[in-house]
């Protein structure tokens, strides 16, 4: 981050959930506690914008998020309530303001997990947590949002199919960065006029989305459009080598009617490819690109961080 904050000044942090633990490593509670809280003070060292709370941030209970809160690290989520005021415990969203645009940040959650993971959060937040219907929450959020934002972005951790579902039925929404089931997507997909974007677990990688914007109110489209169809279509083509090499072997209508199919979604993406390529540069738009930026060992490590780490006696994690 200190790298690109050098190169570049407009930019912002900021992280999709499940952040502090795991539920699934048996590690001491104090041990995993005092891990949480490091992972705090770095994404606050990184002067993160907005992170969203995940289910899995739950597992040791809202009180350690309170206090996380309390110290400056801008947790949100729309759809996490207190039972008693009805009211979010968190902000539902944030509004950072760069290069002259105004960039609104919400956060989603599951209202169920896996069942060990929902006993693990009832148990640690018995009476503390309500997590309202996340489709109910962000529509509710983004009509609040009206007028305040010129770009909306939904950090969320409910999963790839619920992110579709969000997409499909709350429009305004422009980008959705998910996390939560640990997926490695290269190429975005739009749905509904939101791009969807994952960038795979355990922070193996950084996700870098880089805008180009010429006005709010143009459409936005992705830079590697035409990358992603031609690598769409050759997955296609290497189905269809596979369907003629079995009909050769076995001839059936079966196969017949799959090398149809797979013809037809080949002829539909050469004609977005075409149309892709001839587009007037006269059309407004604004333009992004997304990346996946692995993190790897050779990587230089923050000197602070890793005395941090030191001094907690945890450097074997």
């Amino acid at each position: 981050m200190e790298k690109i904050r050098k190169e570049r000044q407009s930019i912002l942090v900021v992280d999709s959930g499940d952040l502090f633990f795991d539920h699934l490593v048996n590690m001491n509670p104090e041990r995993a506690l005092k891990k949480a809280r490091l992972i705090g003070r770095a994404y606050r060292r990184m002067d993160a914008s907005a992170v969203n709370v995940g289910d899995l941030d739950l597992v040791q209970g809202v009180d350690f998020l309170r206090s996380e809160f309390s110290q400056g690290l801008p947790l949100i989520s729309a759809n996490l309530f207190d039972p008693s005021s009805k009211s979010p415990i968190f902000p539902p969203f944030v509004i950072r303001e760069i290069s002259g645009m105004r960039v609104a940040f919400l956060g989603l959650l599951p209202p169920e997990s896996a069942p060990a993971i929902s006993a693990a959060i009832r148990k640690a937040n018995e009476g503390k947590i309500l997590i309202r219907d996340p489709v109910e929450a962000g529509r509710e959020t983004l009509q609040k949002l009206r007028g305040q934002a010129d770009l909306v972005v939904l950090l969320s951790d409910l999963g790839l199919s619920s992110d579709q579902i969000v997409a499909g039925t709350i429009p305004g929404i422009h980008f959705i960065l998910g996390g939560h089931e640990g997926r490695l997507v290269v190429h975005p997909t739009l749905q509904a006029g939101a791009y969807l974007m994952q960038s795979s677990a355990r922070g193996m990688y950084v996700g870098k989305l880089h805008l180009a914007v010429e006005n709010p109110a143009f459409p936005f489209e992705d830079k590697e459009k035409g990358e992603s169809i031609q690598a769409q279509m050759r997955n296609i083509e290497r189905n269809l080598q596979a369907l003629r090499g079995q009909r050769e072997r076995q001839p059936s209508k079966e196969i017949d009617h799959g090398i149809e199919l797979w013809n037809q979604r080949k002829a539909k993406l050469q004609k977005e490819l075409a149309s892709s390529a001839s587009d007037s540069p006269t059309i407004k738009r604004n333009l992004f690109d997304w990346s996946l930026v692995p993190l790897e060992m050779p990587l230089p490590e923050d000197e602070e961080v890793r005395r941090w780490i030191g001094e907690a006696r945890i450097n074997v994690d």
